[in-house]
């Protein structure tokens, strides 16, 4: 397929659960002009909680970044939580590729969108830090406990189950969460002094695309559990694919 634009977060490269070959086989099917990096693409907290892995898969997500920035395709970095140790580099540009905090898109619909990772929203990251570590830490052990079952499912002949999902799906808590950062999402687009008709996101690995108060509200999603994008296609239209 031809794309415009093509919005990717959450890959955690740097880790296990990353789905490097997922999203190569998606590079390589697609062509595009734009390719938008909405946060944590490199996992470098994994490198602290002596959890980093990497293999020759990883670095062919790199080269490939770096050769589709040489073929002309103009990529932009935004900044999340987990790759924060880049993020003295906000503002640089490296060729084609650009690396900030957030960045503003207009489509060929002229839908202006305000693209961000979304981590500034959590409170459990700007109140406390130590909680978010801890619930990152679990949440990285339950996408392992995941791996293994999905491993003794195919064995013997079930269908994959993702742990994670349900969590995110069934537990009140959870669903509590996802809804107030949502919201939060919103608040801060309409504190904003440039008008924007959507907001596209990550950071919770929940892929969406729903309208809340007005705004159109885009998730990424990510590439470790599940495998999800937003794509701009040539008559200007976003559309969310789970790949």
């Amino acid at each position: 397929m031809k794309y415009r634009s093509v919005f990717i977060s959450d890959l955690h490269l740097g880790t296990k659960i990353a789905q490097t070959e997922k999203l190569l086989d998606f590079l390589r099917d697609n062509e595009f002009d734009r390719l938008f990096l909405v946060g944590d693409i490199v996992d470098m907290f994994a490198i602290r909680r002596h959890m980093f892995h990497w293999d020759e898969s990883h670095n062919t997500v790199i080269q490939k970044f770096l050769r589709l920035a040489r073929k002309g395709v103009k990529i932009v970095y935004i900044i999340g939580n987990h790759d924060i140790y880049i993020e003295f580099l906000v503002k640089e540009d490296f060729g084609r590729i650009r690396i900030r905090e957030r960045d503003s898109y207009t489509t060929a619909a002229g839908e202006r969108c305000l693209i961000m990772h979304g981590h500034q929203l959590d409170g459990a990251i700007r109140k406390i830090p130590w909680l978010y570590w801890l619930g990152d830490t679990m949440y990285s052990v339950a996408l392992f406990m995941n791996r293994m079952l999905n491993f003794a499912q195919r064995l013997f002949g079930f269908d994959e189950w993702s742990l994670s999902l349900y969590l995110k799906t069934k537990v009140k808590n959870v669903i509590q969460f996802i809804n107030n950062y949502e919201r939060l999402v919103i608040r801060e687009v309409k504190a904003s002094k440039t008008p924007v008709d959507t907001v596209i996101v990550g950071h919770i690995h929940m892929a969406e695309d729903k309208l809340i108060e007005g705004i159109r509200y885009l998730n990424c999603g990510c590439w470790t559990e599940f495998c999800s994008a937003i794509v701009e296609e040539e008559d200007g239209k976003l559309t969310l694919l789970r790949i």
